[in-house]
Protein backbone atom coordinates (compact mmCIF):
# COMPACT_ATOMS: atom_id res chain seq x y z
CA UNK A 1 0.00 0.00 0.00
CA UNK A 2 1.07 3.43 -1.13
CA UNK A 3 1.78 6.58 1.44
CA UNK A 4 1.82 9.90 1.51
CA UNK A 5 5.82 10.84 1.75
CA UNK A 6 5.44 13.84 3.70
CA UNK A 7 5.88 12.02 6.97
CA UNK A 8 9.67 13.04 8.53
CA UNK A 9 11.16 10.44 10.74
CA UNK A 10 12.63 12.29 13.98
CA UNK A 11 16.07 11.23 12.86
CA UNK A 12 15.83 14.03 10.06
CA UNK A 13 14.13 16.82 11.91
CA UNK A 14 17.79 18.36 12.77
CA UNK A 15 17.89 18.47 9.16
CA UNK A 16 15.09 19.94 8.80
CA UNK A 17 15.42 22.43 10.91
CA UNK A 18 18.86 23.38 9.31
CA UNK A 19 17.09 24.17 6.01
CA UNK A 20 14.20 26.08 7.09
CA UNK A 21 16.98 28.34 8.41
CA UNK A 22 19.00 28.22 5.30
CA UNK A 23 15.59 29.25 3.92
CA UNK A 24 15.07 32.33 6.63
CA UNK A 25 18.66 33.37 5.75
CA UNK A 26 18.14 33.75 1.82
CA UNK A 27 14.12 35.13 2.97
CA UNK A 28 12.57 32.59 1.27
CA UNK A 29 9.73 31.84 4.00
CA UNK A 30 8.39 35.16 3.07
CA UNK A 31 4.73 35.41 1.57
CA UNK A 32 5.42 35.02 -2.38
CA UNK A 33 5.09 38.58 -4.29
CA UNK A 34 2.10 37.97 -6.32
CA UNK A 35 -0.72 36.39 -4.68
CA UNK A 36 -4.02 38.26 -3.47
CA UNK A 37 -3.58 38.92 0.29
CA UNK A 38 -6.12 36.59 1.21
CA UNK A 39 -4.78 33.68 -1.04
CA UNK A 40 -3.47 30.49 1.11
CA UNK A 41 0.28 30.06 0.27
CA UNK A 42 -0.70 26.33 -0.30
CA UNK A 43 1.92 24.76 -2.59
CA UNK A 44 4.16 27.97 -2.59
CA UNK A 45 5.73 28.54 0.82
CA UNK A 46 3.66 26.25 3.24
CA UNK A 47 5.47 23.47 5.24
CA UNK A 48 4.38 20.73 3.23
CA UNK A 49 6.00 22.47 -0.22
CA UNK A 50 9.30 23.22 2.17
CA UNK A 51 9.16 19.14 2.86
CA UNK A 52 8.52 18.26 -0.73
CA UNK A 53 12.17 20.04 -1.38
CA UNK A 54 13.41 18.74 1.41
CA UNK A 55 12.94 15.09 0.45
CA UNK A 56 13.91 15.33 -2.76
CA UNK A 57 17.26 16.57 -2.08
CA UNK A 58 17.60 13.56 0.06
CA UNK A 59 17.51 15.62 3.18
CA UNK A 60 20.51 17.27 1.83
CA UNK A 61 19.97 21.29 3.99
CA UNK A 62 21.79 23.06 1.43
CA UNK A 63 20.88 20.75 -2.10
CA UNK A 64 17.20 21.72 -0.79
CA UNK A 65 17.80 25.18 -0.55
CA UNK A 66 19.84 25.44 -3.44
CA UNK A 67 16.67 23.48 -5.45
CA UNK A 68 14.03 25.79 -3.93
CA UNK A 69 15.89 28.86 -5.02
CA UNK A 70 15.80 27.85 -8.12
CA UNK A 71 12.39 27.38 -8.27
CA UNK A 72 11.82 30.45 -7.23
CA UNK A 73 13.95 32.43 -9.87
CA UNK A 74 11.97 30.16 -12.61
CA UNK A 75 9.28 31.17 -11.48
CA UNK A 76 9.73 34.76 -10.93
CA UNK A 77 11.50 34.99 -14.14
CA UNK A 78 8.79 33.60 -15.97
CA UNK A 79 5.60 35.68 -14.26
CA UNK A 80 3.70 32.30 -13.22
CA UNK A 81 1.80 33.88 -10.13
CA UNK A 82 0.65 36.66 -11.94
CA UNK A 83 -0.21 34.68 -15.06
CA UNK A 84 -2.29 32.34 -13.12
CA UNK A 85 -4.54 35.30 -12.65
CA UNK A 86 -4.79 36.29 -15.85
CA UNK A 87 -4.81 33.17 -18.05
CA UNK A 88 -7.13 32.52 -20.52
CA UNK A 89 -9.67 29.48 -19.43
CA UNK A 90 -9.38 28.34 -23.18
CA UNK A 91 -5.41 28.24 -23.22
CA UNK A 92 -5.65 26.79 -19.27
CA UNK A 93 -7.65 24.24 -20.62
CA UNK A 94 -5.74 23.34 -23.63
CA UNK A 95 -3.17 23.13 -21.66
CA UNK A 96 -5.26 19.96 -19.78
CA UNK A 97 -4.54 17.81 -23.08
CA UNK A 98 -0.97 17.93 -22.41
CA UNK A 99 -0.24 16.58 -18.91
CA UNK A 100 -1.88 14.30 -16.48
CA UNK A 101 -4.54 16.02 -14.71
CA UNK A 102 -7.21 15.89 -11.96
CA UNK A 103 -10.14 12.87 -11.98
CA UNK A 104 -11.88 14.12 -8.87
CA UNK A 105 -11.08 10.84 -7.65
CA UNK A 106 -8.60 9.63 -5.64
CA UNK A 107 -7.05 6.28 -4.11
CA UNK A 108 -7.36 4.55 -0.82
CA UNK A 109 -5.09 6.62 0.52
CA UNK A 110 -7.09 9.78 -0.30
CA UNK A 111 -4.27 10.73 -2.78
CA UNK A 112 -5.56 12.17 -6.07
CA UNK A 113 -5.82 10.12 -9.16
CA UNK A 114 -4.65 12.02 -12.66
CA UNK A 115 -5.28 10.66 -15.87
CA UNK A 116 -3.55 10.66 -19.27
CA UNK A 117 -4.04 9.49 -22.63
CA UNK A 118 -0.51 9.32 -24.25
CA UNK A 119 -2.12 8.59 -27.34
CA UNK A 120 -3.02 12.49 -26.87
CA UNK A 121 0.69 13.48 -27.64
CA UNK A 122 0.80 13.54 -31.30
CA UNK A 123 2.54 15.30 -33.83
CA UNK A 124 0.46 18.17 -34.18
CA UNK A 125 0.72 18.28 -29.95
CA UNK A 126 4.18 17.86 -30.45
CA UNK A 127 4.76 20.35 -33.06
CA UNK A 128 2.87 23.12 -31.14
CA UNK A 129 5.26 22.50 -28.07
CA UNK A 130 8.18 23.18 -30.47
CA UNK A 131 7.08 26.30 -31.97
CA UNK A 132 6.46 27.91 -28.94
CA UNK A 133 9.90 27.40 -27.48
CA UNK A 134 11.27 29.87 -29.75
CA UNK A 135 8.70 32.47 -28.42
CA UNK A 136 9.70 35.06 -25.78
CA UNK A 137 6.83 33.93 -23.86
CA UNK A 138 4.58 36.33 -21.60
CA UNK A 139 5.53 39.31 -19.73
CA UNK A 140 4.02 40.65 -16.66
CA UNK A 141 5.49 43.53 -16.87
CA UNK A 142 3.97 43.96 -20.70
CA UNK A 143 0.85 43.07 -19.86
CA UNK A 144 -2.08 45.19 -20.85
CA UNK A 145 -5.59 45.27 -18.70
CA UNK A 146 -7.97 42.91 -21.17
CA UNK A 147 -5.52 41.56 -23.06
CA UNK A 148 -5.36 38.09 -23.78
CA UNK A 149 -2.07 36.15 -22.37
CA UNK A 150 0.25 34.70 -24.78
CA UNK A 151 2.50 32.27 -22.87
CA UNK A 152 4.61 29.64 -24.13
CA UNK A 153 4.13 26.18 -23.25
CA UNK A 154 6.37 25.89 -20.21
CA UNK A 155 4.83 28.61 -18.70
CA UNK A 156 1.81 27.15 -19.35
CA UNK A 157 3.18 23.86 -17.73
CA UNK A 158 3.92 25.21 -15.01
CA UNK A 159 0.22 27.45 -14.50
CA UNK A 160 -1.21 24.33 -14.82
CA UNK A 161 0.98 22.24 -12.49
CA UNK A 162 0.57 25.36 -9.71
CA UNK A 163 -3.78 24.33 -10.11
CA UNK A 164 -2.44 21.39 -8.51
CA UNK A 165 -0.56 22.00 -5.93
CA UNK A 166 -2.57 25.40 -5.19
CA UNK A 167 -6.00 23.58 -5.31
CA UNK A 168 -5.71 19.92 -5.85
CA UNK A 169 -4.04 18.71 -2.95
CA UNK A 170 -5.17 21.07 -0.68
CA UNK A 171 -8.77 20.19 -1.62
CA UNK A 172 -7.37 16.29 -0.90
CA UNK A 173 -5.43 17.11 2.77
CA UNK A 174 -9.60 18.96 3.81
CA UNK A 175 -10.87 15.23 3.54
CA UNK A 176 -10.67 13.83 6.69
CA UNK A 177 -12.33 10.20 5.14
CA UNK A 178 -8.71 8.62 4.72
CA UNK A 179 -6.10 6.32 6.79
CA UNK A 180 -4.07 9.16 7.87
CA UNK A 181 -6.45 12.99 8.07
CA UNK A 182 -3.34 14.68 10.25
CA UNK A 183 -0.63 13.86 7.44
CA UNK A 184 -1.11 16.79 4.53
CA UNK A 185 -1.74 15.36 0.77
CA UNK A 186 1.71 16.72 -1.18
CA UNK A 187 1.69 14.05 -3.47
CA UNK A 188 -0.52 12.32 -6.54
CA UNK A 189 -0.98 8.84 -8.37
CA UNK A 190 -0.70 9.42 -12.50
CA UNK A 191 -2.08 6.48 -14.54
CA UNK A 192 -1.00 6.72 -17.89
CA UNK A 193 -3.00 5.04 -20.48
CA UNK A 194 -0.30 3.69 -23.32
CA UNK A 195 -2.64 1.67 -25.42
CA UNK A 196 -2.42 4.44 -28.15
CA UNK A 197 1.27 5.11 -28.32
CA UNK A 198 3.13 4.42 -31.30
CA UNK A 199 6.58 3.45 -31.60
CA UNK A 200 7.35 6.54 -34.32
CA UNK A 201 5.29 8.69 -31.16
CA UNK A 202 7.39 7.46 -28.86
CA UNK A 203 11.01 8.49 -30.35
CA UNK A 204 9.38 12.08 -30.76
CA UNK A 205 9.04 12.31 -27.24
CA UNK A 206 12.57 13.29 -26.44
CA UNK A 207 12.28 17.54 -26.05
CA UNK A 208 8.87 17.24 -24.42
CA UNK A 209 9.95 14.54 -22.08
CA UNK A 210 13.54 16.44 -21.32
CA UNK A 211 11.67 20.00 -20.17
CA UNK A 212 8.62 18.82 -18.34
CA UNK A 213 10.63 16.24 -16.25
CA UNK A 214 12.98 19.34 -15.77
CA UNK A 215 10.20 21.21 -14.95
CA UNK A 216 8.62 18.61 -12.10
CA UNK A 217 11.63 18.06 -10.56
CA UNK A 218 13.24 21.66 -10.27
CA UNK A 219 9.31 23.04 -9.43
CA UNK A 220 7.02 20.75 -8.57
CA UNK A 221 9.41 17.87 -6.37
CA UNK A 222 8.14 14.75 -4.82
CA UNK A 223 4.67 15.56 -6.31
CA UNK A 224 4.07 12.58 -8.24
CA UNK A 225 4.28 9.21 -5.96
CA UNK A 226 3.28 6.64 -8.41
CA UNK A 227 3.02 6.25 -11.88
CA UNK A 228 0.86 3.34 -13.59
CA UNK A 229 1.96 3.04 -17.34
CA UNK A 230 -1.21 0.76 -18.59
CA UNK A 231 -2.49 -1.30 -20.90
CA UNK A 232 1.81 -0.81 -22.42
CA UNK A 233 2.21 -2.48 -26.06
CA UNK A 234 4.95 -4.97 -26.01
CA UNK A 235 7.33 -2.63 -28.13
CA UNK A 236 7.29 0.00 -25.15
CA UNK A 237 10.22 -1.30 -23.10
CA UNK A 238 12.20 -0.31 -26.15
CA UNK A 239 10.48 3.16 -26.22
CA UNK A 240 11.43 4.04 -22.65
CA UNK A 241 14.88 2.43 -22.62
CA UNK A 242 15.32 5.70 -25.08
CA UNK A 243 13.07 8.26 -23.23
CA UNK A 244 14.51 7.04 -19.54
CA UNK A 245 18.18 9.09 -20.24
CA UNK A 246 15.37 12.27 -20.75
CA UNK A 247 13.29 11.33 -17.47
CA UNK A 248 14.68 12.75 -13.97
CA UNK A 249 15.83 9.13 -12.00
CA UNK A 250 14.07 9.87 -9.06
CA UNK A 251 10.97 9.73 -11.18
CA UNK A 252 11.83 6.99 -13.24
CA UNK A 253 12.00 4.97 -9.89
CA UNK A 254 8.13 5.76 -9.42
CA UNK A 255 7.14 4.60 -12.79
CA UNK A 256 5.57 1.07 -12.75
CA UNK A 257 5.10 -0.19 -16.55
CA UNK A 258 1.65 -2.61 -16.82
CA UNK A 259 0.59 -4.79 -19.70
CA UNK A 260 -2.80 -5.06 -20.39
CA UNK A 261 -3.74 -8.53 -18.27
CA UNK A 262 -1.68 -6.64 -15.44
CA UNK A 263 -3.64 -3.36 -15.13
CA UNK A 264 -6.87 -4.55 -13.53
CA UNK A 265 -5.62 -6.64 -10.91
CA UNK A 266 -2.10 -4.03 -10.22
CA UNK A 267 -4.52 -1.03 -9.51
CA UNK A 268 -7.19 -2.90 -7.63
CA UNK A 269 -4.39 -2.56 -5.06
CA UNK A 270 -4.17 0.73 -4.59
CA UNK A 271 -7.90 2.16 -6.00
CA UNK A 272 -11.50 0.83 -5.06
CA UNK A 273 -12.99 -0.58 -8.57
CA UNK A 274 -15.42 2.94 -8.59
CA UNK A 275 -12.59 5.02 -9.49
CA UNK A 276 -10.39 3.36 -11.77
CA UNK A 277 -11.24 4.60 -15.33
CA UNK A 278 -13.28 1.80 -17.48
CA UNK A 279 -10.11 1.89 -20.01
CA UNK A 280 -8.35 0.09 -16.90
CA UNK A 281 -11.00 -2.55 -15.84
CA UNK A 282 -12.86 -0.22 -13.53
CA UNK A 283 -16.27 1.07 -13.16
CA UNK A 284 -15.63 4.99 -13.79
CA UNK A 285 -16.36 6.61 -16.98
CA UNK A 286 -13.91 9.30 -17.93
CA UNK A 287 -12.44 10.25 -21.01
CA UNK A 288 -9.01 12.23 -21.64
CA UNK A 289 -9.15 16.26 -21.41
CA UNK A 290 -12.56 15.83 -18.73
CA UNK A 291 -12.98 18.11 -15.99
CA UNK A 292 -13.10 16.30 -12.56
CA UNK A 293 -15.82 14.22 -11.46
CA UNK A 294 -16.05 14.68 -7.99
CA UNK A 295 -16.79 11.86 -5.67
CA UNK A 296 -19.64 12.68 -3.24
CA UNK A 297 -18.03 12.61 -0.68
CA UNK A 298 -15.87 15.39 -1.46
CA UNK A 299 -19.01 17.39 -3.13
CA UNK A 300 -20.80 17.45 -0.07
CA UNK A 301 -17.53 19.04 1.95
CA UNK A 302 -18.28 22.01 -0.38
CA UNK A 303 -20.60 24.37 0.32
CA UNK A 304 -21.26 25.11 -3.24
CA UNK A 305 -22.29 28.63 -4.86
CA UNK A 306 -24.23 27.08 -7.74
CA UNK A 307 -26.50 24.16 -8.14
CA UNK A 308 -24.29 22.08 -10.30
CA UNK A 309 -21.77 21.49 -7.90
CA UNK A 310 -19.15 21.02 -10.03
CA UNK A 311 -15.40 22.42 -10.60
CA UNK A 312 -15.46 25.40 -13.47
CA UNK A 313 -12.88 25.25 -16.27
CA UNK A 314 -9.63 26.98 -15.92
CA UNK A 315 -7.49 27.94 -12.87
CA UNK A 316 -8.90 27.74 -9.45
CA UNK A 317 -7.21 28.59 -5.65
CA UNK A 318 -8.03 28.84 -2.27
CA UNK A 319 -8.63 32.22 -0.33
CA UNK A 320 -9.29 32.54 3.23
CA UNK A 321 -12.26 34.27 4.19
CA UNK A 322 -12.95 37.32 6.75
CA UNK A 323 -14.78 34.81 8.78
CA UNK A 324 -12.38 32.15 9.07
CA UNK A 325 -13.77 29.54 5.97
CA UNK A 326 -11.63 28.79 3.31
CA UNK A 327 -12.94 30.04 0.02
CA UNK A 328 -12.51 28.18 -3.76
CA UNK A 329 -11.84 30.79 -6.45
CA UNK A 330 -12.19 30.49 -9.85
CA UNK A 331 -9.34 32.66 -11.68
CA UNK A 332 -8.20 33.31 -14.98
CA UNK A 333 -9.92 35.27 -17.86
CA UNK A 334 -13.48 34.03 -19.37
CA UNK A 335 -14.50 35.14 -22.85
CA UNK A 336 -12.60 38.18 -22.11
CA UNK A 337 -13.16 39.16 -18.39
CA UNK A 338 -11.50 38.57 -15.71
CA UNK A 339 -12.74 36.11 -13.23
CA UNK A 340 -12.72 36.41 -9.07
CA UNK A 341 -15.94 34.22 -9.02
CA UNK A 342 -16.27 32.52 -5.70
CA UNK A 343 -16.88 28.34 -6.47
CA UNK A 344 -17.57 27.27 -2.78
CA UNK A 345 -16.76 27.60 0.73
CA UNK A 346 -15.70 24.95 3.27
CA UNK A 347 -15.35 24.99 6.85
CA UNK A 348 -12.38 23.24 8.77
CA UNK A 349 -13.60 23.04 11.75
CA UNK A 350 -17.04 21.13 10.23
CA UNK A 351 -15.72 17.60 9.72
CA UNK A 352 -17.63 15.42 7.53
Amino acid sequence: MTSDPVFLPEKDAASFQAFMLLCADKDLLSRPKGIETSDRCDGLSDYPTLLRFFIARKNDPNAAVNQLQQSLDFRKDRDILPLYEVVDTEDFEQARQFYPHWTGRRNKQGLPICYFDISRLDKGALNSWEESRSSAGWSFSKYETGASPKPDMLQMASVFHDSLVRFVLPLCTMMTDRPNPSTPVSSSIYLVDASGLGLKQGWSLKTFAQEISWLLSTCYPETILKVFVCNAPSYFATVWKYLKKWVDPNTAEKIEVLGSHEVSDALKEHIDTANIPTSFGGDFDFDHGSLPVLVENIRGRLSWNSPEESLPSGPLKFSEAADGKLTAMAVGVLRGLKRNEVIATIDLDGGE
